[in-house]
This record gives C-alpha cells, structure tokens and sequence, in this order.
C-alpha cells in the first residue's frame, strides 16, 4: 500500500503522529510511505523507523518545480500543497496508484478497502464538504465544468498511472500561475478547475471526517453521530481548517484521537 505525504519541516511533529496511527492499524500489511520535502531527510525520521520497522518501507523525495516559485502561497497554505497534484512527476513508475493524506489526519481503522476501489476512468477518489450550491460557485469561480465536484484534498486516492497517461503538466502550470488571483483553497480550487470531472466521491463522514462535518449533519437531527459511531464507522479524522485540537479554541468531540497518538510520539522522543 504506498501512502504519499508532501510537506515541509514545520509538520514534521503531525507527521509521526499520523504516521503512529497508521502503523496501528497495519501490522500485517506492506506499507510503503512516500514523503516528498525540500527540507526533510530520512534521519528526521530514525526514532519513527525504529518503532514502525519491519514490512514499512520510506521513500524520501525533494520536487523542484521553478513555476511553483511564483505560485500562490500562504502561511497555512505552503508551495508543498501543490505537489500531490504533481504526484506522477517524481514516483517510480512502479507506483500505479498513492493515497495522500494531509499530516493532520489520523487513521482509525485499516486502510485497505479505500485504497483498493475501483478508479473507473477516474483519476481521483475523494470526498466531497460542501453542498450543491457551493459546488456550483466553485465551479463558476474556476471555470470547471459543470458536472465538475470539489474534493477536499486532504484525502485523496491518486491514480498515478492515468495520469502518467493522460495528465498535462503543461496545463497544470500554466492553470496555477494564470488564476493565482482567484484561487481561495489552492490545491483545491486547481483539482476543481482541471480535474474536477474525473474523480470518484467517497462518503466524507467515513473517509474526511471533521468536527466541522459532525456538527453541521448533526444539526437538528434526532439520531446523531457520536464517537461511538465514529469508532465503529469512520476511517480517517482530518483536523482540516483552523479548529484543530492542538489550538486552544478547539470546539468538538474528536481531539481523543489525535492526543492518543501525540502522547505516543512524544514517549518516544523522551527516550532519546
């Protein structure tokens, strides 16, 4: 199973944690981890590698892209954003098909049913936030098509091989300097714009799941999700936007997941 994760050296805390999570829930699959950083070398993660040895393998990468020096970037939304969109750009071509995750996410249970649908002639698998109305405006705003969905990226199946063969680097480029002005969620609003109609939607509240998303379909709703249905249910917790348990404002009911896995980063760093 090969995980990709793109990030710089200010995550790398959020990275052990989520990686701890999956490690739990793993033990008897070949996972093979692929982390794309400009500034993160395989030392970094030693105490990691240690505790998930075995049948985990690493790959480590560094992606350049001169056209991404100039592209939109903000202090919640880095150049390494970008990189999942270029996955097919530096993984070997052994490498048929990569599920990205955002290091704000924890995994509760095994991945493996995700990772193994059926792409079609997609070339993205993700979940959907957001209602008919602002799909609509996004697409308005992007000049997507109209059948076009909006993936939140955090969690994303990538089929590498569709588009080793069908994916226009060129157009990416170009797409991502050109529109700069308008692009509110970078990453988000250029999958929209290019990709939008070539991805597969999963249910968010198994596979993207927020406490943005537990309580607006919590709202008003007699039978209500609660942790244990998310114990039961649910795959992966994404603490995605700025309610994240580590700020002090945090509002919701799923913070026990990620301070499980944090508290067990940080035991091993004090061994040391």
């Amino acid at each position: 199973m090969n995980i990709l994760f793109t990030l710089n050296k200010k995550y790398i805390n959020l990275l052990f944690t989520c990686l701890l999570s999956i490690g739990k829930h793993h033990k008897n699959d070949q996972m093979h981890f692929h982390i794309v950083s400009n500034d993160i070398v395989e030392e970094d993660l030693e105490i990691l590698k240690k505790e998930l040895s075995g049948h985990y393998k690493y790959t480590f990468y560094s992606y350049t892209n001169d056209v991404l020096e100039n592209a939109k970037t903000t202090y919640r939304y880095p150049q390494e954003i970008y990189y999942r969109l270029f996955a097919k750009c530096y993984l070997k071509d052994d490498v048929d098909r990569i599920l990205y995750l955002d290091v704000d996410t924890i995994v509760i249970k095994n991945l493996r049913h995700l990772y193994k649908l059926n792409f079609e002639d997609k070339f993205f698998i993700g979940s959907t936030n957001i209602k008919k109305a602002l799909t609509k405006f996004n697409n308005i705003k992007n000049k997507a098509t109209y059948d076009s969905h909006y993936l939140n990226t955090g969690v994303l199946l990538i089929n590498v091989e569709g588009l080793r063969k069908n994916q226009d680097i060129d157009l990416l480029n170009e797409y991502i300097i050109k529109h700069d002005k308008t692009l509110f969620l970078p990453d988000q609003d250029v999958l929209n714009a290019l990709y939008g109609n070539k991805v597969k939607l999963v249910d968010h509240l198994l596979y993207n799941l927020s406490d943005r998303a537990l309580m607006k379909h919590n709202f008003g709703k007699a039978n209500k999700i609660d942790l244990d249905w998310v114990n039961k249910n649910s795959c992966i917790i994404h603490y995605y936007g700025k309610n994240k348990p580590w700020n002090e404002k945090y509002k919701g009911i799923l913070s026990e997941y990620y301070f499980f896995y944090e508290n067990y980063r940080k035991k091993l760093v004090e061994t040391i």
